[in-house]
């Protein structure tokens, strides 16, 4: 009589849960044993949708999941997606499992036939990881952007045969279960705060980011901004082999390799300590200094690649940076910009925002922000508001803890709505000034997602700018 071939549990059927089930679904279909379990504690119309479509293929899904132990045949692998909470449901049950539990990032990596160029950080990490894809294609590579980026480490593996590259955005959440993730080359971009609900500290915060370069072959296959190397964290989680990270910086204070000069060049460091003038801010079309740090990293991660500057100037140039991300809806008949900023959802990012909208106008910022609380701690952005906003109008569960806080330096109004806060800040603005929209939050609390929030504040824009 043969013998079952143990199971492999799927925990969450999200995007990366879809993914990790169908690459889980071919790997055992190949090696002719094994069958492949999914479990998720929701139920909503796309999941049953999702679910069908793996049941077609062999696969076991169960919706509604609501027990915290597994009754069934020992698995011999548990691959759970990012989002489940240690707490929750599954988050339990992944703990009490006999078997080695990877995350889909994880199990990605492990059926991957490229290599891989992996880029974290709290802020800047899509940016930065479709800026890379954008060169290296442009450069003449295969490449592919994965990972926390929209398609999944998972499905990105099953077609990395015909790649060059993967270009890889990774989230602290993938990186807590991932102990094999080896990148080529790996850029964080930097450390704010974020996630203090999941994570209790900074300290711990840091810890997860620095899991991006425990399986690095060398210290120089890291890219750093210059000031994370202050963070012990950081330090003791790069390879100690001899060699040093890479740097980039936003300035040329210091001993970074790639850095911004104060007459607007992004230059490259010469082993003699000189600078290599490269490319002028002007050229490109991302602002902020934020986002030439993410230049900076990408070029950092390119020549790491084997790839040269002058091959990726082309795509340095003409990238163009996806929606909600400081993005320009449009300017009304008084003068008065609107822009979308719904991926900001931290302080750091907020603080960002402001700088950069206000060095793009003549006037002053009229902020809508608020959403769902992570127990962040926001007592960074009264100096930026005091300097750079007329007034805030509030949306979310966070509205009335953000008044509070911020009403000693602005004005802040708290509204029931984003259509209520998109009214009240034109009601505010004067010819010369933007409505921003940089929530500094989440936005689970009234929308599906952060795109769902930007989308719906571009409706409202949309409708005001119609003659």
């Amino acid at each position: 009589m043969t013998e079952t071939a143990p199971p492999t549990l799927i925990l969450g059927l999200g995007i990366s849960g879809l993914a990790a089930a169908q690459l889980a679904a071919a790997q055992l279909a190949a090696a002719q044993g094994g069958a492949v379990v999914v479990l998720d504690a929701r139920a909503s119309s796309v999941l049953r949708e999702r679910a069908g479509t793996l049941r077609a293929g062999g696969v076991d899904v169960r919706l509604g999941w609501t027990a915290e132990q597994w009754s069934g045949a020992a698995p011999a692998l548990a691959v759970i997606s990012p989002g489940i909470a240690p707490g929750s449901v599954l988050g339990r049950l992944a703990a009490g499992l006999g078997c080695p539990v990877i995350s889909e990032l994880e199990f990605g990596f492990r059926h991957c036939a490229c290599p891989v160029l992996a880029i974290s950080g709290t802020n800047g990490k899509t940016t930065t990881t479709e800026l890379l894809e954008h060169c290296l294609r442009s450069a003449g590579k295969r490449v592919l952007a994965a990972g926390n980026i929209g398609v999944a480490l998972c499905e990105a593996a099953r077609r990395s045969r015909e790649l060059d590259w993967l270009a890889v955005e990774v989230s602290s959440f993938q990186l807590e279960s991932a102990d094999r993730f080896a990148p080529a080359a790996a850029a964080l971009l930097n450390i704010t705060p974020d996630h203090l609900d999941r994570y209790g500290s900074m300290s711990r915060y840091a810890a997860a980011k620095g899991l991006l370069f425990r399986n690095l072959r060398r210290a120089d296959r890291a890219v750093l901004r210059r000031d994370l190397l202050d963070w012990p964290e950081i330090r003791a989680a790069l390879p100690r082999d001899g060699s040093r990270p890479v740097l980039f910086s936003g300035d040329d204070a210091g001993e970074a390799d790639w850095f911004l000069r104060a007459d607007g060049q992004l230059c490259r460091r010469r082993p003699d300590g000189g600078a290599v003038p490269l490319l002028s801010r002007r050229d490109l079309q991302l602002k902020g200094v934020h986002n030439l740090e993410n230049v900076l990293a990408v070029c950092a991660l390119c020549e790491l690649a084997g790839v040269p500057f002058a091959a990726i100037r082309p795509g340095l140039e003409s990238f163009q940076p996806s929606p909600h991300r400081l993005q320009w809806v449009g300017v009304d008949a008084n003068g008065i910009a609107y822009i979308n900023d719904s991926k900001a959802t931290n302080p750091d990012s907020l603080i960002r925002a402001l700088e950069t909208v206000r060095g793009e106008i003549t006037g002053q910022v009229l902020l809508v922000a608020g959403g769902l609380d992570k127990n962040m701690d926001f007592s960074s952005v009264p100096p930026h508001l005091a300097r750079h906003v007329r007034g805030v109008c509030l949306i979310g569960s966070c509205r009335e803890r953000l008044a509070k806080e911020w009403n000693a330096v602005v004005y802040c109004e708290e509204c029931e709505s984003l259509a209520a806060a998109v009214d009240a800040a034109a009601g505010m603005a004067r010819p010369g000034d933007a409505v921003l929209l940089s929530p500094a939050c989440a936005s689970m609390d009234m929308f599906v997602n952060y795109a769902d929030r930007g989308n719906r504040f571009c409706e409202l824009v949309k409708r005001r700018l119609e003659p």
